[in-house]
């Protein structure tokens, strides 16, 4: 299939996709345009003709580059080779927070059995990280999001880094297939324990030869328990793992809210890093899971470094929220302060700006945006690298100073021409997040 190339304006068709995957309109963001190109082949399609090595890409207008990368992949019980499907609407969210958004499909269970699901979405990372100069994304900061069998994707991926058995041969090889941060909705996580976590209502039988499960190792799982084991998130949890969150509703009848609990347990015990969000009263649904009714009343667990907190009501499954979570895995930096002080002389001006890390994850590597009010006009910096055009003033790290830790800063300066008041810029951007202006 030939990779097509796109802009997409999304209007009263966001709504629509917004819908289909789940999204309620109270989170859809304004419209806004969109460069696509879709259908594009990490690798040949197998069998032939089949839409499972098959990504679109999303990406905003406009914005700093490069950017970061968000993956996704909807569910679909391993029975659809289509998982890029509803990516759009993602992008919708991501976008406009300058994240590009990749929509990656796998073959199904039909099409093949365990492990080629995950080779192919280690595949389609590597295509994406080799192509990444290309498409203007940032190869240090991919994220990767999914719901049911798309959150256990998410999770394989997130957390099986470095497991050679896992990579495959498919596409293109020799080239990192990690991730930095996962996002996963409700996912399986230890096939053979579903069944005793069902409802006492009932649920599936995973057990069943003919179970989405089954289908996907290609044996009744309770009859091939070392390839079970190896298809089970939980396998793969170690204290190096990437940040993971995951959220399950308490009332899911299709994947039980259990599975969750076995691996945020699993993490927990490994001194990795987790944040485990359980929605009482939610189905298998995203909808469900982000509902405003059930803010306030979520328990969140999160654990890191072998400590561990327990919140009630802490944080709100929110796109915003979920947004905060990939910065901070992504080590983009969640919240900031700047001061921004002048000196002047006849015509020019000398600036300095100081940007202070008021979050709790560290930033590791930063472009500082702002746009003029009036005339000014850069003409040398020292500690970091200063581009304007027109009124956008773009000022990228030194690489001596890329490093921000929670609580401490990093300071860049420059001079400029200017006439008139000089007035300073309106606000400071800081890989996209608005800082707080404080006093110099």
């Amino acid at each position: 299939m030939q990779a097509r190339i796109r802009t997409a304006m999304l209007v009263g068709v966001a709504m629509t996709v917004l819908a289909a995957v789940g999204v309620p309109a109270a989170f859809a963001p304004p419209a806004h345009a969109m460069q696509a190109i879709t259908d594009i082949a990490y690798a040949p399609a197998q069998p032939a003709g089949s839409r499972g090595h098959l990504l679109d890409l999303y990406q905003p207008p406009t914005g700093i580059t490069p950017r970061p990368l968000l993956i996704y992949h909807k569910g679909s019980a391993w029975t659809s080779d289509d998982g890029k499907a509803g990516a759009d609407a993602i992008a919708a969210i991501f976008n406009p927070l300058g994240f590009a958004v990749a929509g990656v499909s796998v073959r199904s269970s039909a099409q093949a059995v365990f492990p080629a699901q995950v080779h192919d979405i280690k595949a389609a990372i590597r295509w994406l990280r080799a192509n990444a100069a290309t498409y203007n994304l940032d190869p240090t900061r991919f994220a990767i999001m999914g719901d049911s069998s798309g959150g256990w994707l998410t999770e394989m991926a997130t957390l099986s880094g470095g497991v050679a058995a896992l990579e495959g041969t498919v596409g293109t090889t020799g080239v990192s297939s990690a991730v930095q941060v996962g996002i996963a909705f409700f996912s399986p996580t230890d096939f053979l324990q579903m069944n005793a976590q069902n409802l006492p209502t009932g649920g599936l039988d995973h057990n069943s030869p003919a179970s989405p499960e089954s289908l996907l190792v290609g044996c009744p799982i309770q009859t091939c328990p070392a390839t079970v084991a190896q298809a089970n998130p939980m396998t793969y949890v170690d204290a190096n793992d990437p940040p993971l969150m995951f959220l399950h509703g308490q009332a899911d009848f299709l994947v039980p809210h259990g599975q969750s609990v076995l691996l945020y347990n699993r993490i927990k015990a490994q001194c990795g890093d987790a944040t485990f969000v359980s929605v009482p009263a939610a189905d298998h649904m995203l909808v469900q899971i982000m509902d405003p009714a059930q803010y306030g009343r979520q328990t969140v667990r999160t654990t890191t470094d072998c400590g561990e907190s327990v919140g009630t009501g802490t944080l709100n499954p929110t796109w915003a929220n979920f947004a905060t979570f990939l910065r901070g895995g992504l080590k983009m930096g969640t919240s900031c302060e700047v001061a921004y002080a002048t000196g002047a002389w006849d015509g020019a001006f000398n600036g300095s700006v100081t940007v202070r890390n008021t979050g709790t994850t560290p930033i590791d590597g930063w472009t500082m945006t702002w746009a003029w009010p009036g005339n000014q006009q850069i003409t040398t910096a020292w500690n970091a690298t200063v581009v304007q055009t027109g009124t956008q003033v773009t000022a990228r790290d030194a690489t001596n100073n890329r490093y921000i830790g929670p609580g401490s800063s990093q300071s860049f300066g420059f001079s400029a021409t200017a006439t008139g008041t000089n007035p300073s810029p309106a606000e400071f951007k800081l890989n996209n997040i608005v800082c707080t202006r404080v006093p110099a």
